[in-house]
């Protein structure tokens, strides 16, 4: 893999480009534009819950823009009707942190009192002049370089801040605090270790003098928890456990063995919080192994759950998988949000899932807040499948089931494939072929949802999966090694994979409008981006529109983007040219009266490990193109970049 990172903040044109053209970051990529004022750094305060659950205006000061996770913002400044005349104002280069073949780097921004915080990959923190993206400071992490028990590629999805200090999950296992002045380590703590098969992705949250944030590492066995910290002194006030230990609630769901130990369900995102009653909510990632378990629903695998957030005790859960053996989990954040269900206004938990539904849940108690069937579903008893499963009335906004001509006849097994919808159960004799796949649906992409529509914004991808168990995965488990219990096979030659992007409404369950994207052909044993997935999240405005980057192997390798669609009616009004693609949520702001929208353009563009060589990052936008590789691909730049726009009343629009 190779990618490329790049913050893009976008600017207006018109008369604000008069005012801009020294706010480009330097050639070398290091700093942005130099500061006419020294920039002074605000410290956060202890924030309320109140505050925390404001819309974004000014600041974006939560990794979701609210403690609801809503990735909404009410600025209009920029609007349907301006969005396509904004242009770059500046972008910086992060010192090459996060650019090798292992990154993913999919982090959204925080921005507090005109600083910008940002994660890498490699959990390297940068601080920068919101305006000018001049470099305040920076904070290496020091990650050792031969962690082997990643999944999914090196990343850091965000950062918290409060009371003054920038908090950060390092995939090593270790939560550190970090001086919001000048990035110096307050403190730090193990939070979990690396080597036995631990790490951390997602973005921490900070609620009420507390730091919480989960483990990831359900394909190394990882035995899922998730955790507070104080946040002055970084001693550890409580934790839960989502595989419980036996005695303890949902104990019975696993069989009487050792799997619970090193069962799964561990936690990708950040939780979202119901600041009237103190419960936050989150998701679980898959059992382990995926196949060959005993019998039980696996209690809190592929579930929400649901905690009081300063005591961590248990409050309610609702599982929308049971018994996941297709790595069906929804490791999107959950997303809260307040509307009128059954003639009254309640506070809904809402999330799209792997499964390709949607899930609309009662924040409160955990009931369906719209329609939710138990239904029978195909059996094997090979794997103990659960007799049902939960199948929201709605619509599906993935598809559910493969094409036989996407497969050769034979598998590797010399047996033909069995195909199945969504629900088809495998086992050890034969290979079958299901929909969505392990990548498909709702993957980790934040969704966004808009007030003034009533629509939640999912990025989806179409994929299949072909599993084959093998068997007694379970007495396989070794620490620190992969621990999934299946085979796999591939497509053929020349299939086409898409994604969608997809609006949704939340009090039907029903697609209002759908944005499908198409990639290129897929070839067996050739390193190049295929998939046209959508991935990174999106971000709603109160300026009518809803942003999201362009699906990598699309724009590969010369025609990224961020896209930017009427948040109504789903029209295109335009595309942000990138030079490398968005696969994290944009997110917006204000400095001095002046909107910018913001995307981190971090996103892979192929596979190949070698081959390729990155231009000097002294090279410009206009100059790359001067500066093709012997393959003939555009050289990469890891980058931060930003766009800006005046106020609306001062430039006429």
């Amino acid at each position: 893999m190779r990618f490329s990172r790049w913050l893009v903040l976008l600017s207006s044109m018109g008369a604000l480009l008069a005012f801009i053209p020294t706010a480009l970051a330097t050639p070398g990529g290091a700093n942005g534009q130099a500061a006419k004022k020294a920039v002074v750094i605000t410290s956060a305060p202890a924030w309320t819950p109140a505050e925390q659950a404001l819309t974004p205006e000014r600041d974006w000061i939560n990794v979701g823009g609210n403690i609801q996770q809503q990735h909404y913002s009410k600025l209009n400044q920029i609007n349907g009707g301006n969005v396509a005349g904004l242009k770059e104002a500046w972008h910086i280069h992060l010192d090459g942190s996060g650019k090798l073949a292992k990154y993913n780097n999919e982090a959204t921004p925080l921005v507090y009192a005109g600083v910008m915080y940002i994660p890498t990959g490699n959990n390297d923190v940068f601080a920068l002049d919101a305006a000018t993206g001049q470099r305040l400071w920076t904070h290496l992490a020091n990650e050792p370089q031969n962690m082997n028990t990643i999944c999914c590629g090196w990343d850091a999805r965000g950062l918290a801040i409060g009371e003054g200090m920038v908090f950060s999950a390092q995939l090593d296992g270790t939560l550190v605090a970090l001086s919001q002045q000048d990035g110096g380590l307050v403190w730090a703590t193990k939070n979990a270790r690396w080597q036995d098969g631990y790490t951390m992705t997602m973005a921490p949250l900070y609620y009420r003098g507390l730091v919480i944030v989960g483990v990831s590492g359900s394909e190394y066995g990882a035995r899922g928890h998730m955790t507070a910290y104080d946040a002055k002194t970084g001693h550890l006030v409580w934790r839960f456990y989502t595989v419980p230990t036996p005695g303890d609630i949902g104990s019975g769901t696993w069989p009487n063995n050792t799997e619970w130990q090193h069962g799964g369900a561990t936690i990708w995102n950040t939780p979202s919080v119901d600041v009237n009653t103190g419960i936050l909510t989150f998701s679980t990632a898959n059992a382990d192994p995926w196949s060959s378990r005993g019998p039980g629903d696996d209690l809190f695998t592929a579930t929400y759950v649901a905690l009081d957030a300063m005591t961590g005790e248990y409050e309610w859960h609702f599982q929308p998988v049971h018994h996941d053996i297709w790595d069906y989990d929804c490791p999107s954040p959950t997303m809260m949000l307040d509307n009128v269900f059954g003639g009254k206004m309640q506070t809904a938990m809402i999330e799209t899932c792997k499964t390709g539904w949607m899930y609309v849940i009662n924040a409160r108690d955990g009931n369906p807040l719209l329609q939710i069937d138990e239904k029978p579903v195909p059996q094997n008893a090979f794997q103990f499948t659960s007799a049902t499963q939960p199948i929201p009335v709605g619509d599906a906004f993935a598809e559910q089931c493969p094409k036989a001509s996407e497969y050769p006849a034979q598998a590797p097994d010399n047996q033909p494939f069995i195909f199945g919808c969504i629900w088809t159960p495998y086992d050890d004799k034969q290979f079958v072929v299901t929909a969505p796949g392990a990548g498909g649906g709702t993957n980790w992409s934040p969704n966004s949802y808009n007030p003034a529509t009533g629509y939640v914004y999912t990025c989806s991808g179409n994929s299949r999966t072909a599993f084959k168990a093998i068997p007694n995965a379970s007495a396989t488990y070794v620490g620190g090694r992969t621990f999934t219990g299946f085979q796999s096979a591939a497509q053929i030659t020349g299939t086409l994979n898409s994604g969608d992007f997809t609006a949704m409404n939340v009090l039907t369950n029903r697609i209002v409008w759908k944005q499908h994207y198409i990639g290129q052909a897929f070839a067996a044993n050739v390193q190049v981006l295929t998939g046209a997935a959508c991935s990174g999240g999106s971000l709603s405005t109160a300026g009518g529109f809803v942003a999201v980057g362009q699906p990598a192997a699309i724009g590969a390798p010369s025609n990224h983007g961020l896209l930017i669609y009427n948040a109504a009616t789903g029209a295109q009004l335009a595309k942000l040219p990138t030079d490398a693609a968005v696969q994290s949520p944009p997110m917006t702001y204000t400095v001095d009266g002046k909107q910018y929208l913001v995307a981190y353009a971090n996103g892979r563009i192929n596979t190949r490990g070698s081959g390729l060589r990155a231009a000097p990052s002294r090279l410009r936008k206009h100059d790359l193109d001067k500066a093709l590789t012997e393959s003939g691909e555009r050289p990469l730049l890891p980058c931060l970049c930003s766009q800006m726009i005046s106020q609306a009343n001062q430039e006429g629009f």
